[in-house]
């Protein structure tokens, strides 16, 4: 992950008693920002890590407290996204980091953590290539330009943008923000290496689904089979009075006389 907690401003131990207590009934409440159609908190939340559901439940009872308290809307989302890694109602958790980092935003456009951890989720969410649905990416590049905009230094947002524009393919712009992020911070040579590969990876598996889906859309007419029971014996599906057979238990070139 390529997050930024923000720091915690409470002043008193009387407060930080009071939170614990809050935090304690958390899940038996209702969580702020919780939408009342998504499954139970309890249920998303099960067999995650304990001291991330602590933390998660520290945040919300602040925002029970105080709904506008931007340090607990950023450090909650930084929480919710940790606690998707493990749950197997992920989802909800990230919508839930997303209306939080949004709202943060809206209180304060200069919340450099804020971007930042937005930027982050919504690269971690990744591209809808199937239906070349790049808005996630998009929004990741966008969210980045606010985050360096206010915090120029900023080695991760650097690598968190140049991780987005590599995913969109776009290497010049990649190249540039890798070039940046090293620059300012070496140290995260290793951590960028790891993620370009993760890139490769699935732009290679999506390269091969796309041309799996491309084969299988393929077809012949099996003009032998007459109706739909004999084009079932041919593997074919029966489409408006023909059999069509799949190209994809024949793979080859393309032909000619495919689709006639």
């Amino acid at each position: 992950m390529n997050t930024f907690n923000r720091t915690h401003r409470f002043a008193t131990s009387g407060m930080m008693a009071l939170l614990v207590f809050f935090a304690g009934r958390a899940l038996a409440q209702p969580v702020p920002g919780w939408d009342s159609r998504w499954p139970p908190v309890t249920r998303v939340l099960a067999g995650c890590d304990p001291q991330q559901v602590r933390e998660f439940q520290l945040q919300s009872a602040a925002l029970a407290k105080n709904p506008n308290d931007e340090d607990a809307l950023v450090n909650r989302a930084v929480s919710a996204h940790r606690l998707a890694r493990t749950s197997r109602l992920d989802l909800y958790l990230d919508w839930l980091a997303a209306k939080d980092l949004e709202k943060a935003v809206k209180l304060d456009p200069k919340d450099f953590a804020a971007w930042h951890n937005y930027g982050d989720l919504n690269y971690a969410s990744g591209d809808n290539w199937i239906m070349h649905d790049h808005s996630n990416m998009d929004r990741a590049v966008w969210a980045f330009n606010h985050a360096i905009a206010l915090n120029p230094k900023s080695a991760r947002s650097y690598l968190g943008r140049g991780w987005a524009y590599a995913e969109l393919n776009d290497q010049p712009h990649a190249n540039a923000d890798f070039q940046k992020a090293l620059q300012l911070d070496p140290s995260l040579r290793a951590n960028m290496q790891k993620e370009l590969a993760n890139i490769r990876e699935r732009h290679r598996q999506e390269d091969a689904a796309r041309g799996t889906m491309a084969q299988m859309s393929r077809y012949f007419v099996l003009k032998t089979a007459r109706n739909q029971s004999e084009c079932a014996e041919g593997k074919g599906a029966w489409v408006n009075g023909e059999c069509h057979v799949s190209m994809a238990l024949y793979p080859g070139p393309t032909q000619s006389w495919e689709g006639h």
